[in-house]
């Protein structure tokens, strides 16, 4: 332990009854950070949040500001951590303003009256989650957002070092979301220490600190939200493809899903190779990247957006650095993909002086197993940048043999086997 740790938990195992939810979880959390648990539904992370509130029993070490959590009385708990839940039963018709005043009776002597200060300090808590013309109504009539935000208020007026909310932002709009998000982001750059679960990872990039994934009642990584966000971890944890990026605006990791077409059981992976640049192979990349197959890429100029996109998609490629010939090992390299590759799939792009010899490499690949996209409207000719040299190289491997195709839904047929055929003479 630090001496600026407020929570701290070690080897903590909880659960319901016999069934254990959690192993042997080993985490701390320290003052002014605003931490995103995440993880598959089941895995644990509101199970994490409860044992920390002491709401489930747990064994283990688990600190509050250095101090057991289980030798804390009720009223010192209220008073050292809010606990905001998904959502909460409603059974009697209590006010708005009734509810978040009950947060603070934690703080007051024994048959005192709450005092003109808590009322204030609840209208602020009101005001800070923009349910204040809510006040009077009965929380029976409230929206489920509503509700969410005056269970908010109501962790807010508490005043507590240690803020838990689970899944704070599920029954939000967009507007919403931000703002709440925000307002836990400035609550923990004011030195609270903020934790949350989340489902939507976006979010969690955008706003928190520090990301706990766990899985199957165990923490899988933790660490800064671009460390734990990558496409492998998510496939390895959510069993979902993502692309991974840098939001422009941001400068925070973000994710988009990746379409994965459904492919029949026991279906061979295809190792396919696209040799592309110019930024002709970024959409192809895209296209593909779902469907089963197991990419590669040819050499591509690291300021290429067919690198870029061939990086965020965690498909291997041949970098070399921009504006200059290629070298001779990475031609050498090239050739030994092409020769492991079950397919190729040529996207025509300019070529050059500095990249003819990519081209040329293909003559060494069997037609039958080469597949050239070229754009509708478009003809060889107009992407020679070398005296015609580049139109007979890509109009040679059509007349050897390699298919031609205009569109990318030639491109999968070839790739899955149900081209007509293998010939054809292109433009």
């Amino acid at each position: 332990m630090t001496a600026r740790d407020r929570i701290r938990d070690e080897n903590l195992h909880a659960g319901y009854g016999e069934q254990e939810i959690l192993r042997a979880i080993t985490c701390s959390f320290v003052p002014g950070t605003f931490t995103g648990i995440i993880g598959p539904n089941g895995s644990g992370k509101t199970t994490l949040l409860r044992a920390f509130s002491r709401v489930v029993p747990s064994a283990g070490v688990l600190t509050l500001e250095g101090r057991d959590v289980r030798n804390y009385t009720p009223s010192e708990l209220g008073m050292a951590l809010g606990f905001v839940p998904q959502d909460e039963e409603r059974p009697f018709s209590f006010t708005v303003m009734q509810v978040v005043l009950m947060s603070r009776y934690v703080r007051a002597s024994r048959f005192a009256s709450l005092s003109p200060g808590d009322y204030a300090r609840c209208r602020e808590a009101l005001e800070e989650t923009g349910t204040a013309h809510l006040a009077d109504r009965s929380i029976r009539t409230l929206s489920g957002g509503e509700w969410q935000r005056v269970l908010i208020a109501r962790a807010l007026a508490q005043d507590t070092p240690v803020l838990l909310l689970d899944e704070p932002t599920s029954h939000l709009d967009l507007a919403h979301q931000a703002e709440v998000l925000s307002l836990l982001r400035r609550l923990a750059g004011a030195g609270r220490t903020v934790i949350g679960v989340f489902h939507d990872l976006n979010l969690a990039a955008l706003y928190c600190d520090r990301l706990i994934m766990v899985c199957d009642g165990r923490i899988v990584t933790d660490g800064t939200p671009a460390q734990v966000l990558t496409a492998q971890r998510i496939r390895q944890v959510y069993g979902a493809d993502v692309v991974t990026s840098c939001h422009p605006a941001t400068g925070r990791v973000f994710l988009l899903p990746v379409h994965a077409a459904a492919r029949p059981p026991g279906a061979a992976r295809l190792n396919v190779t696209v040799v592309s640049g110019g930024g002709s192979g970024a959409s192809l990349f895209h296209f593909l990247a779902g469907r089963s197959f197991v990419l590669s890429a040819g050499v591509l100029a690291t300021t290429d957006t067919d690198y870029l996109a061939a990086t965020a998609l965690e498909i291997p490629c041949i970098p070399i650095p921009p504006f200059s010939q290629i070298p001779a090992a990475a031609l050498e390299d090239l050739r030994g993909v092409l020769a492991g590759a079950d397919r190729v799939v040529l996207s025509a792009h300019p070529v050059g002086p500095g990249n003819l010899p990519m081209l040329l490499a293909l003559g060494g690949v069997d037609p039958s197993r080469l597949v050239v996209h070229l754009p509708g409207g478009r003809d060889f000719g107009s992407y020679d940048f070398v005296g015609g040299n580049a139109a007979a190289a890509y109009r040679g491997l059509v007349d050897a043999g390699a298919r031609c195709t205009v569109t990318y839904g030639g491109v999968l047929a070839f790739l899955d086997g149900h081209a007509a055929g293998h010939g054809g003479r292109g433009p």
